[in-house]
């Protein structure tokens, strides 16, 4: 039914039959993030019989950049033709079927990647034909940073790493708001699924203790993901002379050791200082009363 040309084809007639037929767009324009799933639709005239049989549909879409054009879902004649769907869109494009009764062609994409992005077209075959085009952004949020700290000779480096798109900025900022991104070096790469995969890494030399975060600014989306980091005196310790000298890591739990047994010993002779105060002033009671006791005059 659907030939390479078809489209071509139906836009040099489709004033012949748009007074008849016209397919309209749910709306024009939609974002979906990179890994969820995405329903796109268009609307077409239908009457009472509806038959499926009669209903062909055809789903394309045209990358944003370039001019391959793919298969992404076929209906021909009310039965579903996948043999010339692209190998990107196989097991994740499909039609909701039951809404084609009421003249709607629903495309759902489940998994949805970065390529995904582009100009769809919505071809229909009915009791006419026409086709429409909707546009897909698709994006993917620096949602989670991962902050590593590392010692290198005498410096400390820290490294932040996230993936996302597009290609966001990384600042870098210390707890005085000093803003240090001219120090850091930043590289990104591309994953398999067009994801930019990007690491920062700031050295702090010793001596510069104190709290520090990095943040991705992803322009486009206009939204700004951060991490944070503490930067301790321990951290620019050798390891080599910890290994040579335990006491350096020792010393430090030894004293905490004794500052907490200290505290409950203390914690417990003072309880027991008390019932003993207790017990003695109760004693003291009993006898005077005992006391009065005896002491008082019979008849």
């Amino acid at each position: 039914m659907f030939g390479p040309l078809l489209v071509v084809l139906l836009q040099i007639q489709l004033h012949l039959v748009s007074a008849l037929f016209t397919v309209e767009v749910l709306q024009p324009r939609y974002s979906a993030e990179h890994g969820s799933t995405v329903t796109m639709g268009c609307r077409f005239p239908v009457h009472n019989p509806f038959s499926l049989t009669n209903l062909s549909v055809l789903w394309q879409r045209k990358p944003s950049r370039g001019n391959e054009v793919k298969e992404v879902y076929k209906l021909s004649k009310g039965q579903e033709d996948l043999r010339q769907q692209h190998t990107d869109y196989q097991g994740r494009a499909t039609v909701v079927r039951n809404k084609l009764k009421m003249g709607l062609s629903m495309l759902c994409i489940n998994n949805v990647k970065i390529a995904d992005a582009g100009i769809y077209v919505c071809l229909v075959h009915y009791e006419g034909a026409d086709l429409k085009y909707i546009y897909l952004d698709v994006k993917a949020p620096y949602k989670k940073i991962h902050f590593q700290k590392r010692k290198e000779k005498a410096e400390l480096s820290l490294t932040c790493q996230s993936q996302g798109y597009p290609l966001a900025e990384v600042s870098w900022q210390n707890e005085e708001s000093t803003n240090l991104s001219g120090l850091a070096f930043t590289t990104h790469q591309i994953t398999e699924d067009g994801l930019f995969n990007i690491t920062s890494t700031l050295r702090v030399k010793p001596g510069n203790h104190g709290n520090y975060s990095c943040a991705f600014w992803n322009r486009e989306l206009n939204e700004n993901t951060s991490a944070h980091g503490a930067v301790l005196s321990l951290d620019f310790a050798d390891k080599s002379t910890m290994e040579k000298n335990p006491l350096i890591v020792l010393l430090p739990i030894c004293l905490l050791v004794v500052l907490v047994l200290t505290t409950f010993i203390f914690t417990k002779l003072r309880k027991k200082q008390f019932t003993n105060w207790y017990t003695q002033k109760g004693e003291r009671r009993r006898r005077n009363q005992l006391s009065r006791t005896l002491s008082f005059p019979t008849h």
